[in-house]
């Protein structure tokens, strides 16, 4: 097995330099790093990657905190963090607060990542205020945030423009002639799906067309959640001709329990989601969504990371804009009379 030495012989430097060079730390003109590269390569040479961590004080680990790994949105979010990483020779320690029972689990959570000598942490927060990321950040400097947005972290929070997002959806509804409309919404408690909950009611009301208290039902972003408040709402009086989810997993669980109900979508009910994840072209009918774009946010704020991390000067953008995908699951809203949900007849 080739050794330091035996590399800087071949490339005719000395081992300090070769040293040097695989760390990244010191200075190593481009000459001799072009000759060690090659030596490396021909001896077929591997650093071991303790000594290197211990010489260089740095561990090449990413910590990653999310909420939860149920559903494609993290996923996707996930394996764009991952190949950034590969890319830069760096690696992933990826924790999840998905048991949390409270606050305080969550930010334990963050604790085992510092504790794990990450060299930085890149964080998908929805649920943690202004305030707990700023002290987190004062605590670990090497801090990067997702889905957020505070003035006290300029340049380490990436955010989606969720303000808009809700609005695309009422316009998109009421442009098709959508007057009578639901909402299911995220955990209102969550930033992300406040906003977008916030600003849906908003447009919904300038457009002349508010949604009443009886056609809004809080939900959460999962599965289970999804289909507790999709029962509570085909379980209500409220009568509607379309219905806004909060996000696409919501979505997708409203569809398929209207297609049980022989209600067809659109043509008595038309959904629209929210995110655009991967599975949203091959439901039935394919869903019209809100294109959140989740990995060229996850991508700008792990080069972010790792250029305050490492020195490096990846390409990066904090802020994104949502844009409306309009598939099958939308329609123009019938003139004739139309059977609701609830088996009540409504215009």
């Amino acid at each position: 097995m080739a050794t330091v030495k035996d590399v800087a012989k071949l490339a005719g430097v000395g081992s300090g330099t070769v040293s040097r060079y695989i760390s990244g730390t010191g200075s190593v003109s481009r000459k001799s790093g072009e000759k060690i590269a090659r030596a490396i390569e021909q001896l077929n040479y591997r650093p071991n990657s303790m000594a290197r961590s211990l010489s260089s004080r740095r561990s090449d680990l990413i910590g990653v905190w999310v909420p939860s790994l149920e559903g494609p949105y993290y996923h996707m979010m996930i394996r764009t963090i991952e190949s950034a990483l590969r890319l830069q020779g760096k690696h992933m320690i990826l924790a999840n607060a998905e048991d949390a029972q409270s606050n305080e689990d969550r930010l334990a959570h963050l604790d085992y990542l510092i504790n794990r000598d990450c060299d930085g942490i890149l964080i998908s927060s929805s649920l943690q205020s202004e305030f707990e990321l700023a002290r987190y950040a004062e605590k670990f400097s090497n801090l990067v945030v997702m889905n957020h947005h505070t003035d006290e972290l300029a340049g380490r929070c990436f955010s989606i423009d969720h303000d808009l997002g809700g609005r695309l959806a009422a316009r998109h509804l009421v442009e098709l002639g959508h007057t009578r409309v639901a909402t299911i919404t995220g955990r209102l408690s969550a930033l992300d799906a406040r906003q977008r909950h916030v600003a849906f009611l908003d447009e919904m009301a300038k457009l002349g067309h508010p949604v009443v208290p009886e056609r809004i039902v809080e939900g959460a972003f999962s599965y289970a959640g999804g289909e507790q408040a999709v029962a509570a709402l085909l379980a209500s009086s409220a009568d509607y001709s379309a219905v806004f989810c909060g996000n696409d997993k919501v979505a997708m669980v409203l569809i398929a329990e209207l297609h049980k109900r022989s209600i067809s979508v659109p043509g008595d009910v038309s959904v629209i989601g929210y995110d655009d994840v991967e599975f949203t072209p091959y439901t039935a009918p394919a869903l019209s969504t809100i294109h959140a774009p989740i990995e060229e946010m996850s991508q700008s704020a792990c080069h972010q990371l790792l250029n305050l991390t490492y020195g490096l000067e990846l390409p990066y953008q904090e802020h994104f804009e949502p844009s409306l995908s309009v598939r099958q699951s939308t329609g123009s809203c019938s003139l004739q009379l139309a059977q609701c949900p609830d088996g009540r007849m409504a215009v």
